[in-house]
C-alpha cells in the first residue's frame, strides 16, 4: 500500500507540473482541492482498516493536512501568485521527495495479512531478564555478568505443556519468529525464545536497557559468509567456536534457570513438562539447537532451520575439517531452502563429505530433510512478511539471494506446520509424522 500511495502522489504531482506547463497556471485552488480530498479519504480509508497502522501512514498524512492548509490560505487571500516554470519544477521534485519520506515506513514496513493461528488455546505472553551469574560479559570490559533476555509464550489455561526454546540467527531478535511461537503456544506448548545480546541486531531487556549488535560480530559473519577457501574455512571455525560457546552457554542457562524454577512452581514456568522438551532456532539459532541436543540428555527433539551445524566440527587442522562421527542420538529435523540445499550439495568434497549437515543425518539416529521450494533464508523467519526489502537485502552476499517467489505468509504458514507437525509427534506422541521431502 505504501508503494501504490508514493505513486499516486507522485503522479498527482507530475500531472499538476504538466497541467501548469500548459496553462501557465500555478492552479492552487485545484491542487488544495485535491489534497483536501485526499486527507479525507486517507482518514476514511485508516477508520475502515484498509490502511493499517498510524505509525505507517501518520506522517504522509500530517504532510496532506498542512499543504491543503496552506492553499486553502492562499485562496483565502485571493492574492494571484505569478507562474515561474522553474518553481513548479522544483516543488514538484521537492514534494516528490517529501511523500517517498513520509512514506517510508509504509514502504519497508508494508502491512501483511496475518499467518492463521490453528490452536485453541488463548496465548499470554511475557518478557524475563535473568543474569548469569556465573559468566562474564565478553563483549564490553565493564566487568558485568552476561544478562539474558527472553520472551515467553503460552496457554492462559493451566496445565503442563511441553517446552519448545527457540534461539535466532545472527542479528535476529527474540522478535523473529513470533507467529511460530504463537501458533505452538495456541497448540499447548510453552514457547521461549531466546535474545542473544551483541549477537541480535537489539536486545531491550526488562528494564528498558537496549543492547545492539557487536560490529565486531557483524563483521566476523559478512566477512566469513561464502569465503570457501581454506584460509577463510579456519577463520569460520575459529569464529564459530567463539560463537556458539556464547550462544550455547545463554541456552544452557535458559533451560536450567527455567527448570529450576519450573521445579519450584513458579509461574509461568510451573506449566512446563520437563520430560517433554524441544528445542529450534533458525541459521546460527540452528547450529545452537543442535549442539545442545547433543550435549544435554534431557532434549527430546531438534529443528535446525538452514543453519550450519558447527558444533559437529571437531577441529580444522591441514586444510580440512574434522567431522563429528559418533551418532546423533536424538530426532533431528533439517529444514532448508532449495536455493542454499542446492549449493550445500554443490560443495566439493573434503574427506567424503560435502556439507556438514549431510554429514550429521548420515549419521543420526532418527533425521530428516525437508527443502522448501520458493523460499529465501529469511523467510525462515517472521521478516521476510514484516520487511521484505529488509528481508531482502539482508541476503545479499550470503548463500541466499534473498528473492523469494512464495508468497511470505504462505511460507510462513507452511514452516509453521511443518514444525508444529514434528514437535507434536516427538513431544506429545500424537499424530502421524508424514513430512514431505519437498514443500510449496
Amino acid at each position: 500500500m505504501g508503494v501504490l500511495l508514493l505513486g499516486v502522489a507522485i503522479a498527482v504531482e507530475l500531472f499538476f507540473m504538466i497541467w501548469s506547463f500548459v496553462k501557465k497556471d500555478r492552479h492552487d485552488p485545484e491542487k488544495m482541492i485535491v489534497r483536501a480530498g485526499s486527507v479525507v479519504l486517507l482518514i476514511l480509508l485508516l477508520l475502515c482498516g484498509v490502511l493499517q497502522g498510524m505509525f505507517r501512514y501518520g506522517l504522509f498524512l500530517f504532510i496532506l493536512i498542512l499543504q491543503a492548509g496552506i492553499g486553502y490560505l492562499i485562496w483565502r487571500k485571493k492574492k494571484d501568485q505569478p507562474y515561474q516554470t522553474g518553481k513548479q519544477i522544483a516543488k514538484c521534485i521537492g514534494n516528490c521527495l517529501l511523500y517517498t519520506f513520509a512514506l517510508f515506513l509504509a514502504i519497508l514496513l508494508p502491512q501483511y495479512k496475518e499467518p492463521v493461528v490453528t490452536g485453541s488455546h488463548e496465548v499470554a505472553v511475557a518478557d524475563y531478564t535473568w543474569v548469569d551469574e556465573s559468566r562474564e560479559e565478553t563483549y564490553v570490559n565493564t566487568g558485568e555478568k552476561r544478562a539474558v533476555t527472553i520472551k515467553v509464550w503460552y496457554p492462559k489455561e493451566e496445565g503442563t505443556y511441553p517446552l519448545v526454546v527457540f534461539s535466532h540467527g545472527s542479528f535476529g531478535t527474540a522478535d523473529s519468529n513470533t507467529s511460530t511461537c504463537t501458533e505452538l503456544a495456541s497448540n499447548g506448548y510453552v514457547a521461549v525464545s531466546i535474545a542473544h545480546p551483541y549477537q541480535a541486531a537489539y536486545v531491550m531487556d526488562t528494564n528498558g536497557k537496549v543492547t545492539i549488535v557487536d560490529q565486531k560480530f557483524m563483521s566476523q559473519v559478512y566477512d566469513d559468509n561464502g569465503d570457501d577457501t581454506p584460509e577463510g574455512e579456519s577463520h569460520v571455525f575459529n569464529n564459530s567456536r567463539e560463537w556458539m560457546k556464547i550462544r550455547t552457554g545463554d541456552e544452557n542457562f535458559v533451560l536450567d534457570t527455567i527448570l529450576a524454577k519450573a521445579e519450584s512452581g513458579e509461574e509461568p514456568f510451573a506449566m512446563v513438562d520437563p520430560e517433554k522438551i524441544g528445542l529450534f532456532g533458525h541459521s546460527l539459532g540452528g547450529a545452537t539447537a543442535v549442539e545442545l541436543g547433543r550435549t544435554r540428555n534431557d532434549i527430546d527433539a531438534v529443528i535446525d532451520m538452514e543453519g550450519s551445524m558447527f558444533g559437529e566440527y571437531l577441529d580444522f587442522k591441514d586444510g580440512a575439517y574434522v567431522y563429528n562421527d559418533e551418532v546423533y542420538p536424538i530426532p533431528l529435523l533439517d529444514m532448508n531452502s532449495r536455493e542454499v540445499y542446492d549449493q550445500a550439495a554443490a560443495l566439493p568434497e573434503t574427506n567424503g563429505v560435502t556439507y556438514i549437515n549431510f554429514h550429521t543425518g548420515e549419521n543420526a539416529k532418527d533425521f530428516h530433510e525437508v527443502i522448501i521450494n520458493g523460499i529465501s533464508h529469511l523467510n525462515f523467519t517472521d521478516l521476510a512478511m514484516v520487511s521484505p526489502a529488509l528481508a531482502s537485502l539482508m541476503c545479499q552476499g550470503t548463500a541466499s539471494s534473498g528473492h523469494a517467489t512464495v508468497n511470505a505468509r504462505v511460507a510462513t504458514e507452511t514452516i509453521n506446520a511443518i514444525i508444529l507437525e514434528y514437535f507434536n509427534y516427538y513431544l506429545k506422541d500424537s499424530g502421524e509424522l508424514n513430512l514431505q521431502e519437498e514443500y510449496l
